[in-house]
């Protein structure tokens, strides 16, 4: 067994984009349980400004769709506000499940910090940059159609001039405030802006999910195919010490304990 001396540096590069995204968030575990009251704060801050932006858009949407009148527009309302709740039940459930991920992420790290081999450091790295890249396809594909969508499309639209001769400018999302006059400035303008925040907090969430799973998914790929690189030369080698043999298949064997826990 060796130890890798650059195994912090490693965690960085595997984790980098989905720690990123999972900070701004305000979900990230910390590894150090004594958090400062300057840390629990920003993270108090950080998590109850991201549920305001997700309740601020589904709140009113929810409320659109029940005082609306039209059919068509109520079924096209539908998806925005399951995809509204779906945001937020996988926001607290990756709130909730910090202590989970933190265990996972500490599992990560052992497996990086004593190596059975330097070939399997390259095993891990090259698992892991399939996991980069699955992360990064992700975030371009959410922030790239996700934000044009809460930002370019209603532009693209234009203004809508009823029969009435009334004005009407769209929203990335449906929403009613009551009183409040939507289409009159500056309400309009700070609609807007909140929607275009939620949708960055809404898409996030997604991507961090993504890139949890593909973090913990190619960590496990990359620690079956050292299994197996260790099974093959098992095989392949001829062993002239049973003494030694034992120990490789000792070896083998608690990996794949560990592959399982």
């Amino acid at each position: 067994m060796l130890r890798n001396e650059h195994y912090q540096d490693d965690i960085m590069y595997i984790t980098q984009l989905t720690r990123n995204v999972l900070s701004l968030l305000g979900v990230w575990p910390s590894f150090n349980r004594k958090k400062s009251i300057g840390e629990r704060a920003w993270k108090f801050l950080l998590i109850s400004v991201s549920y305001i932006l997700l309740y601020c858009v589904l709140i009113p949407g929810l409320l659109f769709w029940l005082i609306e009148k039209r059919t068509r527009v109520r079924v096209q309302t539908i998806p925005l506000i399951f995809y509204g709740f779906m945001a937020t039940g996988k926001y607290s459930i990756l709130v909730l499940s910090e202590g989970r991920i933190r265990r996972c992420l500490k599992h990560i790290e052992e497996d990086w910090k004593i190596l059975i081999s330097m070939e399997a450091r390259d095993t891990m790295i090259e698992s892991a940059k399939i996991g980069r890249r699955l992360v990064t396809l992700c975030a371009a594909f959410m922030y790239g159609s996700g934000l044009s969508f809460r930002s370019i499309l209603p532009f693209a639209k234009g203004k809508i001039v009823t029969a009435q001769n009334v004005t009407i400018k769209p929203l990335p999302c449906p929403a009613y405030l009551f009183s409040f006059d939507i289409q009159v400035s500056p309400v309009y303008e700070t609609v807007f802006a909140i929607q275009f925040l939620s949708g960055i907090v809404t898409y996030s969430i997604t991507i961090g999910v993504c890139g949890l799973a593909a973090v913990f998914v190619m960590h496990a790929c990359g620690q079956l195919k050292i299994l197996v690189n260790l099974m093959r030369n098992l095989v392949e080698v001829q062993w002239e010490e049973n003494q030694e043999l034992d120990k490789k298949l000792a070896a083998m064997v608690e990996h794949q304990i560990r592959i399982r826990k």
